[in-house]
């Protein structure tokens, strides 16, 4: 199999891994962020556009998701005749860096965007379902314990 095919394959998966926190907190999400939105505006009294340009730079934290895919069909773990299948040590170093990153990432977001907290917080939780989806595919790859 091609290492485009094996990227192919574990995004699908990681996405799957990802679909049913996804779909009921996009339900969730869809009802109740309006709600405290608007609750907050109001208690903040907020003037004037409370988003600015720069918090589209919050959508760069997705980047992770191609990157964890990158470490888990560069680095699979390696197979010997005599051991069976050995962790590649980069590449689990290389995944808690991902992770780490990405849990930064997510405070970063959530304490830049100030007036958006709740509105953060939310987006983030969403775009951080399948960073964590293609960390646990990549990890399975990575260790070489599939489930």
């Amino acid at each position: 199999m091609t290492q485009i095919q094996t990227a192919t394959k574990f995004s699908l998966w990681a996405l799957e891994f990802a679909l049913y926190p996804l779909l009921g907190m996009t339900v969730v999400l869809t009802l109740v962020l309006p709600a405290i939105s608007a609750w907050t505006a109001r208690r903040q009294r907020l003037s004037g556009s409370v988003w600015k340009p720069h918090h589209w730079g919050a959508l760069t934290h997705l980047l992770l998701f191609p990157a964890a895919i990158a470490v888990g069909v560069l680095l699979p773990a390696s197979s010997s005749a005599v051991h069976g299948l050995s962790p590649n040590r980069v590449g689990v170093a290389s995944l808690k860096i991902v992770f780490y990153v990405s849990v930064v990432s997510c405070v970063f977001w959530i304490w830049k965007m100030r007036g958006l907290r709740w509105v953060a917080s939310g987006l983030m939780t969403l775009m951080e379902l399948p960073v964590l989806g293609a960390l646990f595919v990549a990890g399975m790859s990575v260790t070489g314990d599939w489930l």
